[in-house]
């Protein structure tokens, strides 16, 4: 069986017995700040498992992107020396949600090994929990051999979400790879470190709750967590050792053979670096498929270390060039059936990673050379260690992640100060004042409260914007559920349908009023605690609200137009970015409120002035044909396959809202738009600018607001014309006119300058002040800079070649002085020394080399340094 049709065959098989086939999430965990990504299949369903959340459904199953690098899941070091580890690997499981538990599940997996995939039953091996006598019975039932049934312990066979919580025992599924693998030893056997015995399936049975001092209690709905790697799976199936030979991998090794020149299997270095680029094409592709860009924290970093560790390892195998962004194009070929966002999106992913290898590459040759110098001078010394202020330094100057410099180490016999590294880093971001952050948006113990209470809220708001006779279902107070909420009082209110729309898809909340017999509140924002239950953040103005109130809910209409016109001039200023840039053009984020828009698409250098008229002028042709705006609700999988533009970040249910433009437009979206474009009046580009590396932001204006900007530009312009005395069409010429006047002018008054300063440093040469050969000699610059002094120094050195030289200036309370001295009489005299020693006799402070140094001492004491400056010196 082919890859896909191993994924489909286990949906296939779990929808069959009534599960929900639930599409993957995201790799970017949804609200989870403790993960830098998700790692298994249960992640989206953790707030199933902890009772915080409901759904319709209380089995399911899935196929689940996941990575596994950083954090505590740093695997990278073991990638490529091993068959098996992977940064990007996909989860197929099965859940139940206190529906079904250890017999079923048990039965489930036995029967799609054996009867649906045919596996050999005689070369499967299963272990259970030391304590776990329910769960070897079953496996008894099930018809396997006591004898093939192995007891672990904990360490193997017990699995925990935390400290605390929702545990239980697990039982691993094994596959025998035969005596021909692994360590060839005859006490070999399941439990064995070597490799002959595979891990295909584990199944965790959640049935306690662990506490704080470690009790363990009973769940009262035991629950179902099952994972199997698609990749292992696959390598069984197809007759493979490793997963690398799988049609997972195979097409991507053939192309890495093809641009080194090299082939897999005939060298065992060689073969480590192709397993290490083909890895990390794959994980390189998605993460940044779900939004990431290459950078120096959390998930970015993550990428960046790949792309990098993938192109030392390129350079290794003789690739000069950049080539990881062409191997993700053969992930697309292989994955993008399954997967058509990263076909939709590939142009813009190639051009993230090629931009990361250029960058890169120019450093890369640079910092190599630099290890191996540090190399052979601790190799000279008799040391192993690489200390961790080098590993910081090829990190900092060349972008040397550290697991390249282990993975050089390692080749060179060498170990690495981990620690040193560490603490390097630690002291850099102390001085930086800024750490590493893993973006993460937690709920609120109140918030949770609610969730476990399985309320949920009807949105009203596309088609109306007052809703009469909404319920209150819960009120939050500081965190806390309450009863009631009384006037001048801010709380949390949850109702059981609403015209607010939540901010949600760069889209701010709706803001207006709420009104109940006898009372009055204001909504001031609004929050999606899940997809189905909203948070209203008000403040009472009059009255009492009470749990189970019935009451009328009006949106604020003016600031909601606004916000549609602002939302669907979004979509028409892709479109024409698009038509002007080209397809590579994706939205990376945006902010749609009342007053602006601001779009962040994906596009490698600025727009001229000729571009950005040309996408206003798409954009305003579009409103003028007052084009219909049509919505239409289907499956994301079919508006995606559809061609349907989603944006990365944005986490889309299994059903989503498809808004269609004329024949020109179609995107995922949540917001709230106008009926036709013509609604939007116009529009006008305030700014265009860089937000990151190979991303662009357009900040823009609709309607009034585009009238009204565009009026203060005009009053500006004229404004000005007023005081340079010309015509508003002639301000750009005039001014242009006026500085190269202003220009001509500085010149003069600089040769004016330098003339000035020639003629004292003649002077103050000839008053130097001579001992034992050496002149020492001072100079005072009026109104001096820095580099006015630095170049007084030049000057006089340039004229007598043996001399020590102290200058100075002032501006109003502060002073600056600058030492230098000549070369050949550096052994005895140190300018860093004698500015030092200057600045702390006259209450100042300063520093510098032995040839040049520059220091600060209080304004009106300049001059008095200066006329002291032979004894200061010689003193």
């Amino acid at each position: 069986m082919i890859s896909s049709e191993i994924r489909t065959s286990f949906l296939d098989y779990f929808a069959g017995k009534g599960h929900s086939v639930v599409s993957s999430a995201s790799l970017v965990p949804d609200k989870d700040p403790t993960l830098l990504f998700v790692n298994a299949g249960m992640v989206q369903f953790k707030n199933l498992f902890l009772g915080i959340e409901k759904r319709d459904y209380t089995r399911a199953t899935s196929s689940q992107k996941c990575v596994r690098a950083g954090g505590k899941h740093n695997d990278l070091e073991n990638i490529g020396r091993t068959l098996r580890h992977h940064t990007f690997f996909e989860m197929l499981g099965n859940f139940s949600f206190g529906d079904y538990f250890k017999k079923e599940a048990i039965a489930y997996a036995w029967e799609f090994l054996t009867v649906t995939l045919k596996l050999d039953q005689e070369r499967l091996w299963v272990t259970v929990y030391e304590e776990d006598d329910e769960a070897e019975a079953i496996w008894k039932d099930t018809g396997v051999r006591p004898e093939r049934i192995i007891r672990l312990g904990e360490k193997d066979n017990f699995w925990s979400m935390g400290d605390e919580g929702p545990c239980g025992p697990c039982s691993e599924i094994m596959y025998d790879l035969g005596e021909g693998v692994g360590c060839g030893q005859p006490s070999c056997r399941v439990g064995c470190d070597c490799d002959r015995y595979l891990e295909i399936w584990n199944l965790v049975f959640m049935q306690y709750d662990r506490t704080k001092d470690g009790e363990m209690k009973n769940l009262p709905r035991p629950s179902i967590d099952t994972g199997m790697g698609l990749e292992r799976i696959t390598s069984v199936l197809q007759g493979k050792i490793g997963n690398y030979e799988t049609d997972l991998f195979s097409p991507i090794i053939r192309k890495i053979e093809e641009i080194s020149h090299t082939l897999y299997g005939e060298d065992e270095k060689t073969d480590i670096a192709i397993r290490v680029i083909a890895d990390h094409a794959r994980g390189a592709t998605f993460i940044i498929n779900d939004g990431i860009l290459p950078g120096k924290d959390g998930r970015a970093y993550v990428l960046r270390r790949i792309i990098r560790r993938a192109l030392r390892y390129g350079k290794k195998i003789g690739i000069e060039k950049e080539f990881l962004f062409d191997l993700s194009g053969v992930v697309v070929d292989i994955m993008g059936d399954v997967y058509p966002d990263i076909k939709n999106n590939h142009p813009y992913i190639a051009r993230v990673i090629r931009g990361e290898e250029e960058r890169f590459v120019e450093t890369l040759h640079m910092g190599t050379k630099v290890y191996d110098d540090i190399a052979q001078e601790i190799k000279a010394r008799g040391e192993r260690t690489i200390p961790g202020d080098l590993i910081y330094k090829l990190y900092d100057t060349f972008g040397f992640p550290i697991d390249i410099t282990r993975d050089m180490a390692d080749e060179d016999g060498l170990l690495i100060d981990t620690n040193g590294f560490e603490q390097a880093m630690k002291d850099q971001k102390a001085r930086s004042r800024s750490g590493s952050k893993i973006q993460g948006e937690a709920l609120g113990e109140g918030q949770i409260a609610v969730l476990k209470e399985g309320f949920s809220t009807d949105f009203m708001g596309y088609k109306q914007l007052l809703v009469e006779d909404a319920s209150v279902l819960a009120i939050l107070k500081e965190e806390q559920l309450v009863e009631e909420i009384h006037e001048g009082q801010k709380g949390e209110i949850f109702f059981d349908n609403t015209p607010f729309y939540a901010e949600s898809g760069g889209q701010v909340g709706d803001e207006g009023i709420i009104n109940w017999s006898g009372g009055k509140g204001i909504v001031l924002a609004v929050e999606k605690i899940k997809a189905d239950l909203f948070s209203h953040t008000v403040i009472i103005e009059e009255g009492t609200l009470k749990r189970g109130q019935k009451v009328n809910l009006s949106v604020d209409k003016e600031k909601r137009r606004s916000i549609a016109r602002n939302h669907t001039a979004t979509h028409l200023l892709q479109y024409a970015l698009r038509q002007i840039l080209g397809d590579h053009v994706k939205q990376s984020g945006s902010l749609v409120n009342e007053g602006r828009l601001r779009f962040d698409f994906t596009h490698f250098q600025g727009l001229d002035t000729a571009e950005l008229a040309k996408v206003e002028d798409i954009v305003n042709e579009k409103i003028m044909e007052s084009i219909p705006v049509e919505t239409e609700v289907k499956s994301r999988d079919d508006a995606i396959k559809e061609g349907a533009t989603a944006l990365f970040e944005e986490k889309y249910g299994e059903t989503v809202r498809v808004i269609r433009i004329g024949g020109f437009s179609m995107e995922l979206c949540g917001g709230t738009h106008v009926k036709n474009t013509g609604e939007i009046g116009s529009f006008y580009i305030a700014s265009e600018g860089s937000l990151a590396s190979g991303v662009r932001r357009i900040e823009a204006l609709t309607g009034k607001n585009a009238i009204l900007h565009a009026r203060k530009l005009d009053h500006i312009i004229k404004s000005i014309s007023r005081i340079i005395n010309t015509e508003p069409d002639r301000v750009a010429d005039k001014i242009e006119s006026l500085m190269g006047e202003l220009d001509n002018k500085e010149k003069e008054i600089g040769r004016l300058k330098e003339g000035s300063i020639l003629s004292q440093v003649d002077e103050a040469i000839r008053a130097a002040h001579e001992k034992d050969g050496v002149k020492i000699i001072s100079m005072y610059v009026p109104d001096g800079k820095a580099e006015d002094l630095r170049r007084v120094t030049d000057i006089i050195r340039d004229k007598v070649k043996t001399c020590v030289v102290l200058v100075g200036s002032r501006e109003d309370d502060k002073g600056m002085l600058v030492a230098a001295v000549s070369r050949d009489i550096q052994a005895a005299f140190h300018a860093g020394k004698i500015i030092k020693k200057i600045t702390e006799k006259y209450d100042g402070k300063g520093g510098g080399g032995p040839q040049i140094a520059q220091g600060g001492i209080p304004g009106d004491r300049v001059i008095d340094a200066l006329k002291h400056a032979e004894v200061l010196i010689h003193g």
